[in-house]
């Protein structure tokens, strides 16, 4: 502990933060001084810096610290999305390491930005006050601004980039503004001030956590927010798309959950009109990833169904949803960042692999990738003995523990899953049906895609047959209500 201007700062509870600032730093150092592109050894820092800082979280083990004033919390709950940023940021880097026309020919630049942007997430995972929360969004925002453009001169990348920064920007002054209306209302940051206020909720209390959610809305791509979602994730590098479907979910979700138990302790009917967004987001991402025709824009509308139903675990009214929720995000990153492996396995640094056009008879062709496609996409359908179906069956039983919402909640995820298992089933059936593709496209075999398919495939697998193992002790927050 080290006092400075009157605050008592934790070190240990910032640790994975500055172990990951510093490999951020020196990937910056390393290019500035180097007259090589040493683009392995700049990705090979980045990759070693988030195992460093995943490291820095065992002595916290079983401790929960609050540090700066309160303002940020190390707990059980921050760790998991911070490992869940830390495991999006290694893969991207590795997805990164041979595809290099993503990095716009600035491999440290594009380094360093998915670092920082990582960082950000994390401090949005761990704020416990409005003006950190902030601070941690536009952190993240901004490198992936800079980051979906990356893939100059492609035309689609710049679009991509400038459709992310005017809407981000919208959705951030958004958020901003319901901040201060916050602050208005309850004469405080903290979200324990915004809790005090909402037992006795004002006219400028609810305008405000109404533009509060729109904000984070935007971020999670809650419908209607949704609609950047599939131009950005198209138009933006392979690599990128992957941490962007993975990395912004995991962080916004932190936030979403924190503010929901933290200001609201466990009753949550206030929140109606997010269940309703839950509601829409479910119906709108898997019906509008039936007509799609490249991967990638599949992929973006099955995040916005999917982020709907990590919303039922916020439904509940016990720390349990919490672990339900955080279950499901983790089976949602590992089969997300293995389908988007297996693309940059078999794209060979290109983007073919993203028009669905090349997936029939793949099991021909490439025998493993396809299975490994086929388990991901059984994964986020929810079909048994996948981490997805366990997932989804921990967010049905919250839902049912929720009142009417909570029923709502449920009978729309499983109408969604049904319409997601005619859109995935179709793809798998394609991959198997041993017909010619309808384009001749190259097929890679790199390691670290390997490496990154068969980590999310393995971890698929085991929480779906072994979902025991995935563990969550309580206390789950540090702060507010419990």
């Amino acid at each position: 502990m080290t006092a400075f201007a009157g605050v008592t700062i934790s070190w240990p509870a910032l640790a994975p933060i500055l172990v990951l600032t510093g490999a951020g730093l020196l990937i910056m150092l390393v290019d500035l001084v180097s007259r090589a592109t040493l683009r392995g050894l700049l990705y090979g820092i980045g990759i070693l810096g988030a195992v460093g800082a995943g490291l820095t979280m065992l002595p916290l083990y079983g401790h929960s610290v609050t540090t700066l004033a309160g303002a940020f919390a190390s707990d059980r709950f921050s760790w998991l999305f911070d490992l869940v940023l830390l495991g999006s940021l290694a893969v991207t880097l590795l997805l990164s390491s041979l595809r290099r026309a993503e990095d716009g020919g600035s491999p440290g630049a594009y380094a360093a930005l998915l670092v920082f942007a990582a960082i950000g997430g994390m401090v949005m995972a761990g704020a416990a006050n409005l003006m950190i929360i902030f601070l941690g969004l536009e952190q993240l925002s901004l490198a992936l601004y800079v980051l979906a453009g990356m893939g100059y001169p492609r035309a689609a990348s710049q679009e991509a980039a400038l459709k992310y920064v005017l809407l981000g920007s919208l959705a951030s002054a958004f958020l901003i503004f319901g901040s201060a209306l916050l602050y208005g209302s309850s004469g405080g940051l903290s979200l324990d001030a915004v809790h005090a206020a909402a037992s006795v909720p004002s006219g400028l209390f609810v305008t405000g956590l109404a533009l509060f959610v729109v904000g984070i809305g935007f971020k999670l791509a809650l419908a209607p927010f949704h609609s950047w979602v599939p131009d950005v994730y198209e138009g933006s590098p392979l690599a990128v798309t992957a941490f962007m479907a993975v990395a912004v979910k995991a962080a916004s979700l932190a936030v979403l959950a924190r503010v929901t138990y933290v200001v609201f302790g466990h009753d949550t009917s206030a929140l109606a009109p997010l269940w309703l967004l839950a509601i829409i987001s479910m119906l709108v991402g898997n019906v509008g990833a039936i007509r799609q025709r490249n991967l990638k824009r599949l992929l973006g509308y099955s995040s916005i169904a999917q982020v709907g139903y990590m919303v039922v675990g916020l439904a509940g009214v016990g720390p349990q949803g919490l672990s339900a929720l955080a279950f499901y995000l983790v089976a949602y990153a590992l089969t997300t960042l293995g389908a988007f492996a297996v693309m940059a396995l078999l794209a060979d640094g290109g983007e073919e692999y993203a028009d669905l056009g090349a997936y029939p008879g793949l099991a021909a062709r490439r025998p493993w990738p396809a299975a490994a496609m086929a388990l991901f996409f059984f994964s986020l359908a929810g079909i048994p003995a996948t981490a997805g179906f366990y997932g989804k069956l921990l967010l049905l039983a919250e839902g049912l523990a929720a009142g009417p919402w909570g029923l709502a909640l449920d009978v729309t995820l499983v109408v969604g899953t049904v319409v997601s298992l005619y859109v995935y089933g179709k793809i798998v059936w394609d991959m198997y049906s041993f017909t010619e593709p309808e384009a001749v496209v190259p097929t890679g075999n790199a390691l670290p895609s390997w490496v990154a398919v068969a980590a999310g495939a393995l971890g698929t697998l085991v929480l779906g047959l072994a979902p025991q193992l995935f563990a969550m002790s309580q206390p789950f927050l540090s702060v507010g209500p419990r």
